[in-house]
């Protein structure tokens, strides 16, 4: 209690006597005299305070590098690229840059529904700043001036950087702290500040410079004014020559027009601002892309890449690989000098993969994405054109050397370049920018264009707009536009003339990322063939994420599509005979090797899983291809003979494309198309294995290998006696029924379908009928398609056609009705 009253009182005296100690004070700190108390602004009103600050503000503006720019703007030179507005009464200036975002905060939100009941002036310029506070710029900064000297500099008041991912995304943690806010007004203030030394020194140095000029002039000019009272020659002609002297003379360097007339302090803080901006956009976007190869767009890498051999396709698997953002540094990283191209940072996401034993697909930019005047060069730097004199790898994907995630994949490629933007790269991408810009002749526009552009368009605002920055969206546009490139590698290669010769009755055309397998099919009869128009049987789809094909069916052709995935469902027989399999095996009464049925004297394989082979190894040599053409257009070949092995290649893998596509065209076109049309004439269901096996016609030679479509037409039950050994006897009923089967035959003119009258017999429920005979059903010598389009009750429909003059294929539907009137039609004959 002693010692707090003795503290109490020594505090007492020390505020009375004016005195104190404050034993954690710094010991560097200078005390001195506020300016402000002893400078003439302090006996000025408020009023005129804020009038001076803001002539000094305008004068600043129209003085100095607001209004010089602007002019020289208009001559063809640089503009500025911030936009200026003035504020607080005209004492601040805001520089924005960038397309704004409306945000809705409560506070907000609690303004906008306040009543106004002011004036109309009053309330006007309270909803224009509530406006104005509701909006959010990507890059915002704010600035005055502290002094009304002509050469006072500009006073950084705040500088805010924004960017944001789109909703459902995440920033993972790398939105701005309050030490990097500070280092970015900081290192901005600063760069302000050295751009308005150098000026000044500048100035400096040209004024002493001039006069050093001036004084030697003088003493020259006052020789030769000795000289001529010496000779006493007339001075005209010398003072012509003396006046060109003085213009071309060894000052002529110092002309003013080659420097900029004003400092540039705003442009160099859009400098800091902008590479910050684009470093941390491409950060975040570099961690939605770690955080996509870790979840949905991950797969079984390997990590063991075999640069040659049959192995080489298949090892890179089907996940992505991400090179994150990587940032060059000034002297030049892994082989990229200085100053060669403006890029500051990098990064890539690899999908898909891809043949590059002879050379990777080339890189282009999708937009240059050129936002100021100021960047015209540096975005010249920043194209393919420019990348040929740099020390890059063969794969041109902008990476440095070190990073190899790249090979054998296709790539998305972001680069932050200054002054710039983001720039979006991608494999072939160069292809798809030439083919969009050219607008002005439609008849060159690629067809289905506007899927290209939606996502072309897609592709580039995921990356560029920073309020919706979405790696997700970027990769799959990404993969849509390649998935559309390489479609049309593929087609391209297999219409090729010159190395590769597709039957005549085979069309493929590429719709929107697949392609669209069409046949101009032909119906067994008397009467000469004729063209029809080509029908569209199933599609190849690219699948997004691995870059496969993948067939996908009509959703009316129900018993091609479960055929295909070998349900068990399409064929009763089958869901019955491995049933009874199943029984056996369980109860061990037959073994494994017995419990396959017998037909014609072999083992068959049911007709679901035949076709399910025949479609995947379709896929398989599809995909092969697809790798092997990789997105068309330009490569970046390794060596002289790259372009020669590489169509090599290729068209040893179109020729196993051709076969499968021949046969799949066959299958599709029986248990699709044809199966609709059967079902309408007979009204019954069409049945797989009901039949036998594969129908082997010598009088009819290319039949397709496979068990045919059938529909029962008449069944009976006949009895008969079996000798089983001996003399013994046993009487069996057998169910013998009278089918009319359908099957394709194939060549390089003509798709064909035939029918057969086949006559069966069956001794169970579970067992696999076994084909007695059978017969070519040939129908009327009447042409079917004279009965289809000629009805007179019926308008005659005109066949559509595309750009290029070629009759366009039409639906599946389209062409059941011309099967149902051919199959009716043979029903019908006596």
């Amino acid at each position: 209690t002693n010692s707090f009253k003795r503290r109490r009182l020594d505090s007492d005296a020390a505020i009375r006597g004016g005195g104190g100690r404050w034993p954690d004070f710094p010991t560097d700190v200078a005390l001195a005299v506020d300016r402000y108390e002893i400078s003439r602004e302090k006996s000025h009103s408020p009023r005129e305070l804020k009038a001076r600050l803001a002539c000094a503000v305008r004068r600043k503006l129209v003085s100095g590098e607001v209004g010089r720019c602007g002019a020289a703007g208009d001559r063809g030179g640089d503009v500025l690229p911030w936009k200026v507005v003035l504020e607080k009464g005209g004492g601040s200036v805001r520089l924005t840059y960038g397309t704004p975002k409306r945000v809705s905060t409560a506070e907000a939100l609690r303004q906008r529904s306040l009543k106004d009941v002011d004036e109309t002036d009053a309330r006007r310029n309270r909803d224009v700043d509530r406006d104005r506070a509701l909006r959010q710029y990507p890059m915002e900064a704010r600035l005055s001036v502290l002094s009304e000297h002509p050469d006072a500099p500009w006073k950084l008041l705040s500088v805010h950087v924004r960017c944001a991912p789109k909703t459902g995304e995440s920033d993972h943690q790398l939105g701005m702290n309050r030490k990097q806010m500070f280092d970015l007004h900081r290192i901005g203030e600063r760069a302000m500040i050295v751009e308005e030394a150098i000026w000044k020194k500048r100035r400096e140095r040209l004024a002493v410079e001039a006069m050093k000029g001036n004084a030697r002039e003088d003493a020259k000019k006052e020789k030769e004014e000795e000289k001529k009272s010496e000779e006493g020659n007339d001075g005209g002609a010398d003072n012509d020559e003396h006046t060109m002297t003085v213009d071309t003379g060894e000052h002529g360097n110092i002309n003013p027009s080659s420097t900029p007339s004003v400092p540039r302090p705003l442009h160099r803080l859009f400098e800091v601002t902008h590479s910050f901006a684009l470093s941390l956009q491409l950060e975040m976007l570099s961690s939605q892309a770690e955080a996509l190869r870790r979840g949905a767009w991950g797969g079984a890498a390997s990590a063991i890449r075999p640069t040659s051999g049959a192995g080489a396709e298949e090892a890179t698997g089907d996940g992505i690989a991400v090179s994150p953002a990587f940032f060059f540094d000034g002297s030049g990283v892994d082989g990229i000098a200085s100053g060669a191209i403006p890029t500051i940072a990098v990064m890539a996401v690899h999908f898909w993969s891809c043949d590059d034993r002879y050379g990777s697909p080339k890189v282009g930019d999708l937009s240059s994405g050129i936002e100021t005047g100021e960047a015209k060069e540096g975005a010249a730097l920043a194209t393919p054109t420019s990348r040929s004199k740099l020390a890059q790898r063969t794969d041109d994907n902008y990476l440095p050397k070190s990073d190899r995630r790249g090979e054998k994949r296709l790539s998305l490629c972001i680069r932050a370049v200054p002054m710039v933007g983001l720039v979006v790269s991608l494999s072939g991408g160069s292809e798809v920018a030439a083919s969009l810009s050219a607008k002005s002749d439609p008849s060159s526009l690629p067809k289905h264009s506007h899927h290209v552009q939606r996502n072309v368009d897609k592709l580039l605002s995921s990356i560029q707009d920073p309020f919706q920055l979405s790696m997700s969206d970027a990769l799959l546009a990404a993969t849509v536009l390649c998935a559309e490139k390489r479609c049309h590698a593929v087609v391209a290669a297999l219409n090729n003339q010159k190395t590769n010769r597709l039957p005549t009755w085979i069309h493929l055309d590429v719709e929107c990322g697949s392609i669209s397998v069409a046949a101009s099919i032909s119906y067994f009869s008397n009467s000469p063939a004729e063209s029809n128009p080509p029908c569209i049987l199933f599609r190849l789809a690219c699948d997004s994420r691995s870059g496969r094909f993948v067939p996908s069916f009509p959703r009316s052709t129900t018993l091609l599509r479960l055929l295909a995935c070998s349900d068990g469902s399409a064929s009763d027989i089958q869901s019955l005979r491995t049933a009874a399999m199943t029984s056996a095996l369980r109860s061990g009464s037959v073994g494994r090797k017995g419990a396959g049925g017998r037909i014609d004297g072999a083992t068959r394989e049911f007709t679901g899983r035949i076709v399910r082979d025949a479609f995947d190894a379709l896929s398989r040599a599809v995909d092969t291809l697809g790798r092997r053409c990789g997105v068309g257009g330009d490569w970046n070949d390794i060596d002289a003979q790259s372009a020669s092995l590489r169509e090599r290649s290729v068209v040893q893998a179109c020729r196993d494309v051709r076969l499968s596509l021949m046969t799949c065209s066959g299958i599709a076109a029986v248990f699709g198309m044809a199966a609709i049309g059967l079902k309408v004439a007979s009204g019954a269901d069409p049945v797989a294995d009901g039949a036998g096996g594969p129908i082997d016609d010598s009088n009819n030679p290319g039949t397709i290998q496979i068990p045919p479509l059938s529909v029962h037409l008449r069944q009976r039950i006949v009895e008969k006696v079996v000798n089983e050994g001996g003399d013994e006897t046993k009487r069996i009923s057998i169910l013998e029924g009278e089918l009319l089967a359908v099957t394709a035959k194939m060549s390089d003119e003509n798709l064909e379908l035939i029918c057969y009258d086949v006559l069966t017999a069956t001794e169970s429920a579970q067992s696999v009928p076994m084909r007695l005979k059978f017969m070519p059903a040939i129908p009327p010598k009447a042409s079917i398609s004279t009965d289809v389009f000629n009805n007179e009750n019926r308008l005659p429909k005109r066949h559509r056609t595309e750009h290029n003059g070629r009759t366009k294929s039409h639906h599946t539907l389209d062409e059941v009705e011309k099967a149902a009137l051919w199959f009716e039609s043979i029903l019908n004959e006596p």
